[in-house]
């Protein structure tokens, strides 16, 4: 008789909770993100304040020199616009006390977003949606995913170098700090790429609207 085999199931090997827990800064920076977008949309729609004002001032420059400008400045604008969220997580992470600072770089981002397109929706309506999602959101979210991304990185070396040089932690390895710049080059790369689609989109899909 042959011995029938025997099959080890595990409901549950702890694997998929690690990652949660190895990724929930990740998680938490993306949630800030979303939070920011809905902070900016509502306080650019429903507020009538001197300060709102002239955010709106500012969103409504925006998308008339969107509209008007060459094909090589709108890539320019928006490729500063995206790298210096990624500068400035860079320049956070070799300071000591960066970590805390990075984690919100997200939500201003999302305020900034959410400030344009929640400006776009309250005085065009469905026009506004429409420029927003042909427009802005197909660059946006690619560029987003590079900047929380990023953020995530910088805030692991700077936790790891506050943990080496006041908790005694180990020293840095060889190449650590060089491997997270390339990394932080790639980041910058794929903000260029959404830079580039940013531009395109604008220059092809700006001609169908009329504000």
């Amino acid at each position: 008789m042959h011995k029938s085999k025997k099959y080890k199931y595990r409901v549950y090997d702890g694997k998929i909770i690690k990652d949660m827990l190895e990724n929930s800064r990740l998680y938490l920076m993306l949630l800030l993100f979303v939070a920011g977008l809905i902070i900016g949309a509502l306080a650019i729609e429903n507020s009538a304040s001197l300060l709102v004002t002239e955010i709106r001032g500012i969103v409504e420059s925006y998308k008339v020199l969107r509209m008007q400008q060459s094909f090589m400045n709108n890539f320019a604008f928006s490729l500063l616009v995206n790298l210096l969220f990624i500068g400035a997580s860079v320049f956070l992470a070799f300071s000591l006390i960066g970590y805390p600072f990075i984690i919100w770089l997200p939500l201003f981002k999302g305020i900034g977003m959410g400030a344009v397109c929640g400006y776009l929706y309250s005085v065009y309506e469905l026009t506004g949606i429409g420029y927003a999602l042909l427009t802005i959101y197909p660059s946006a979210i690619i560029a987003v995913i590079a900047i929380v991304v990023s953020c995530n990185d910088s805030c692991e070396y700077s936790k790891n170098a506050y943990m080496k040089a006041v908790g005694g932690k180990g020293n840095f390895e060889r190449g650590e700090t060089r491997i997270f710049l390339i990394r932080q080059l790639v980041f910058g790369s794929i903000t260029a790429a959404a830079s580039l689609i940013d531009a395109v989109s604008g220059l092809f899909f700006s001609r169908f609207f009329s504000f």
